[in-house]
């Protein structure tokens, strides 16, 4: 059987921390962390020199930014035709908006990209990263092209991960969002390629004017004001309850910066499992024929993802509006966007 060659890109995080005297940073490489797998990883990997686009050791996960995410998609297409597929070593406190931004930019990839990180250091007891890294290149050994995140022996599409997670007592930190993980077994033994034999199209080119915001039952209608007229925003991602949207006063004022701004309201709701459906309560009904658009089942990394994809090439909110339910890589579920486009045909139409 044919073995991939696999690059690693070693972005770093908790799985390339050690502790200093001013707790734990990044200080071990990627060559670190292979040491500490390869006397019981069964065969002949071919893997090449790791790519550290950050540094030898990488940098902490909770500072990365577009502009970093953007050279971690380049990385991969410039080693492109030189490997078949790619193990990305990245902090957990990001992992998923990386994860779900690549997915995106480098749409319907015809090649395996595993993003992997680890919640305990090499030095805590009972640490996960040698598993997770283990997982990670068995799982680039196979031909499930696209981008996936392993993670304490399961794998999860990239656009469905989420993190739940933040103690290191527990190294279950990623979920799928609609519980539609895969165990490494099934994974190997299985065809799990997300548009396979598609046309591949990359874009590493996003939008910065994205930001996200939480609603609360007591948030002040003024200061949501301020707060928007302080940005030059051309996308706002808003966190409510469930699925009713909220208070109208709060959607007046984002409606009304929205239609100002030629810019867009995205509702996402606080939970990670579950559908964000305006259409069901008088409320969601209001805010979505005030132009706030229906995030579905979309995780909250995936709809900051495809905003940003979008906002940069988009100059107008309505095309916006359309392309946001375009399904790229199984971000969304076909029939409930389905259901849901039937209801709400005419306020997506709404300016």
């Amino acid at each position: 059987m044919k073995k991939n060659r696999i690059l690693p890109i070693h972005v770093g995080g908790t799985i390339a921390s050690a502790q200093s005297e001013s707790g734990f940073r990044p200080k071990l490489s990627f060559t670190d962390l292979f040491h500490r797998i390869d006397q019981e990883f069964s065969g002949d990997r071919l893997i090449g020199k790791a790519q550290s686009p950050f540094g030898e050791h990488g940098i902490d996960s909770a500072g990365m930014q577009l502009s970093q995410i953007k050279i971690i998609a380049e990385t991969i297409c410039e080693n492109y035709d030189q490997y078949d597929a790619f193990v990305i070593t990245h902090g957990t406190d990001t992992l998923a908006y990386t994860a779900s931004m690549l997915a995106f930019m480098l749409h319907r990839i015809q090649k395996t990209v595993i993003v992997t990180g680890a919640q305990k250091t090499l030095e805590d007891e009972n640490s996960d990263v040698a598993q997770n890294l283990k997982t990670a290149l068995l799982a680039a050994s196979t031909a499930n092209y696209g981008i996936w995140v392993a993670f304490n022996g399961k794998l999860i599409n990239a656009v469905r991960a989420t993190k739940i997670d933040i103690g290191v007592n527990c190294v279950d930190a990623f979920v799928s969002n609609n519980k539609n993980e895969v165990t490494l077994s099934d994974f190997q033994n299985n065809n799990y390629a997300i548009n396979p034999d598609a046309k591949e199209s990359f874009n590493t080119e996003v939008s910065e004017a994205v930001d996200i915001f939480s609603l609360t039952h007591t948030t002040n209608p003024t200061w949501l004001k301020r707060y928007l007229e302080g940005t030059d925003l051309k996308a706002l991602i808003v966190l409510i309850y469930g699925m009713s949207g909220h208070r109208t006063e709060l959607i007046n004022v984002l409606a009304r910066w929205a239609e100002s701004n030629q810019a867009v309201v995205v509702a996402k709701t606080h939970s990670p499992y579950g559908s964000t459906d305006l259409s069901k309560y008088e409320l969601g009904v209001k805010a979505l024929k005030m132009g706030v658009i229906s995030s579905l089942d979309m995780t909250l990394e995936s709809v900051f993802a495809k905003a940003c994809l979008l906002t940069s090439k988009n100059d107008h909110h309505q095309t916006f509006r359309q392309e946001f339910y375009v399904n790229y890589c199984e971000e969304l579920d076909k029939t409930g966007m389905q259901i849901f486009m039937k209801k709400s045909d005419s306020w997506l139409c709404n300016p």
